[in-house]
């Protein structure tokens, strides 16, 4: 379930801010200790680091075009705003994009690198905004809609287009619990907000490489499976069946492959926690990538083969950081 962090003022905080698409549990996210007799297997990835080590939540990264910029989401005090960081520099330095009382959360790099799209309760409902990253002023309001939140932005690789999920403005419970609320409706529309089309339901949308199919989980049954669907709405696939959750899918950077968060059972059972997850999108050969009794999730697949994802593991207050490593697969 989308993890309600900071809820008891709607108007003020309208974000709650969540961990890995919908996530069980409650606000006060825990590390469960592992079992003295149960050894922990290595997590299959090479030169698995973390980048960024900070006493706050630091979530969603996503890595730009040209793989030099990670921008993340982190969470200081009562507010959420937008970072960005060099994930190669000796020293990481730490460059905060967004300063507001509100919610500034989930950025998404636009092709050319030099913009941030984001989702903001600035307005007091939820709507996507663009930023320079540099060079002053550059902000602007992109979704316009009236009554509705409209969160979770992606850009095509052709830079025409955005797909983001919305929710009417009506529902108090914007981002809820497994099985109390309906999956919000995908849209797309041109970089300008216009043009909007309705293509679907469901959660955290991802452009393909080529930009013809859209990755998001959604609800079957009482769990969350990942889909995917054509960028005009049509050819709806599942890809994922496990009774488990399966949240916050990412591409390859081929296409072939996607990397997703799931609490489904693998080698190894500590606790219901979630792990990172590898699928041959051809072969439907499978690797579990993380082993940690920690929560693992938001992965993102850089160009340059690197996933990056967010993690409570090893942290004493539960709180997240951003990690990196190269994935090893069974299958290669």
């Amino acid at each position: 379930m989308y993890y309600l962090l900071r809820c008891k003022n709607f108007h003020r905080t309208l974000f709650c801010f969540f961990l890995t698409g919908i996530l069980s549990g409650c606000s006060q996210t825990t590390v469960i200790p592992a079992k003295q007799d149960i050894p922990i297997p290595p997590d299959n990835f090479q030169n698995l680091v973390r980048l960024i080590d900070h006493p706050s939540d630091d979530k969603y990264p996503e890595v730009s075009p040209d793989g030099k910029l990670v921008a993340y989401t982190a969470t200081k005090g009562k507010t959420s705003d937008v970072f960005y960081f060099d994930p190669y520099a000796k020293r990481i330095n730490v460059v905060q994009v967004t300063r507001h009382i509100a919610d500034d959360m989930t950025p998404a790099w636009s092709r050319d690198g030099k913009y941030l799209f984001f989702s903001s309760a600035r307005l007091n409902t939820l709507s996507i905004w663009k930023t320079k990253i540099k060079g002053g002023r550059g902000l602007n309001q992109i979704s316009l809609r009236e009554n509705v939140h409209d969160f979770d932005p992606s850009i095509s690789p052709r830079a025409d287009k955005i797909v983001f999920s919305s929710r009417k403005s009506s529902v108090n419970n914007l981002f809820g619990s497994i099985g109390t609320i309906k999956d919000p409706t995908l849209w797309t529309s041109d970089l300008g907000g216009y043009r909007v089309v309705q293509i679907g339901s469901g959660w955290n949308p991802k452009w393909s490489p080529d930009g013809k199919k859209i990755l998001f989980h959604a609800k079957t049954g009482d769990n969350y499976d990942i889909w995917m669907i054509d960028a005009d709405g049509t050819n709806l696939t599942q890809i994922t069946t496990d009774s488990a959750d399966d949240l916050d899918a990412c591409w390859s950077p081929d296409g072939k492959m996607i990397a997703f968060s799931s609490n489904r059972e693998g080698t190894l059972r500590l606790a219901k926690n979630f792990d990172i997850w590898a699928l041959d999108l051809e072969s439907v050969g499978i690797t579990q990538l993380t082993f940690n009794p920690g929560n693992d999730g938001a992965p993102f697949w850089a160009k340059n083969g690197v996933i990056y994802f967010h993690s409570n593991r090893d942290s004493k207050d539960g709180t997240y950081d951003i990690f990196s490593g190269t994935p090893l697969l069974d299958w290669k």
